[in-house]
Parts: C-alpha cells; sequence; structure tokens
C-alpha cells in the first residue's frame, strides 16, 4: 500500500461538481483503494444534517473509479471508465452525520470481461474503526470512445 501523490480528484475520476463524492485518494495498492469524503452541507446526497445512503454507495463507486483512474496515469491505455451496474449485500449500521470524517475502502474482486466486482466498506473516522455502512458492488469498464 502506497500513498499517492497529490493528484486532483476531478484528473483521476469522470465526476465534476456537485456530484463528486470523494475529497481524496490517499492509498492505493494493485486491487485496493481508500478514499476520504467528510460531507457539507450543500453536497449532493445530504438530507437534513445527516448523508443519505445512496451517497455512501456512490461513494464507494468513485473510489473504485478514482483507483483504477490513478492506475490509468501509472499505465496509459488501461481501462478506466466505470459505470455502478449492481449491488448485492449491502447494509448501512448509520447515516453519518455532518462534517464527520469519512474513509472509504474498496477491494477489487474477480472479474469477468468488462465486470468487475468490488467489495467495500464505509468506516466513520478510520479504517477497522466504526463500519458505517459495506456491501458488495459491481462495475461495468468502459474505455473511454465507448
Amino acid at each position: 500500500m502506497r500513498t499517492p501523490e497529490n493528484v486532483p480528484i476531478e484528473e483521476i475520476i469522470p465526476h465534476r461538481e456537485p456530484i463528486i463524492m470523494i475529497d481524496a485518494l490517499l492509498e492505493v495498492a494493485p486491487k485496493r483503494g481508500v478514499a476520504a469524503k467528510k460531507f457539507r452541507r450543500q453536497d449532493y446526497g445530504v438530507r437534513g444534517d445527516r448523508v443519505c445512503e445512496t451517497a455512501l454507495v456512490e461513494c464507494l463507486a468513485q473510489t473504485t473509479t478514482a483507483l483504477l483512474g490513478y492506475g490509468n496515469r501509472q499505465s496509459p491505455g488501461e481501462e478506466g471508465l466505470g459505470l455502478l451496474v449492481g449491488l448485492s449485500s449491502f447494509s448501512f449500521t448509520r447515516r453519518p452525520k455532518l462534517e464527520e470524517p469519512l474513509l472509504i475502502e474498496a477491494c477489487l474482486g474477480k472479474s469477468f470481461e468488462k465486470i468487475i466486482t468490488v467489495k467495500g466498506k464505509v468506516f466513520a473516522g478510520e479504517i477497522g474503526g466504526e463500519c458505517i455502512a459495506g456491501g458488495e458492488f459491481k462495475i461495468y469498464l468502459k474505455n473511454e470512445k465507448g
């Protein structure tokens, strides 16, 4: 596991404001990435003083995209853009509060052609701390041309 150089998120994921759901990619390994997010009142996916469950799922998907996008900076020409195409075994223990530091962990699993499975968890505070969401999802990888 290593800490990536300070790369703006906009350079490694296709999302743009107001839909960016991660603040920074903190750690990268060939099949694992960790990102950080602190939701603010004006962020998409906030209702009242809490973060919606769907926003947590999107945090996981964007962490995966950031991991793949960062890898593409190291190996140009690789697949990179991904679309969330399925969820399974997802659970949520609570909705985080505004300004609560979150760490998002995405671990790449098996792949079949252009579909890759990912296991992900959202932690309050630190990896290994309170897991507030987690499950498995599928990403369809596509190249930028189509």
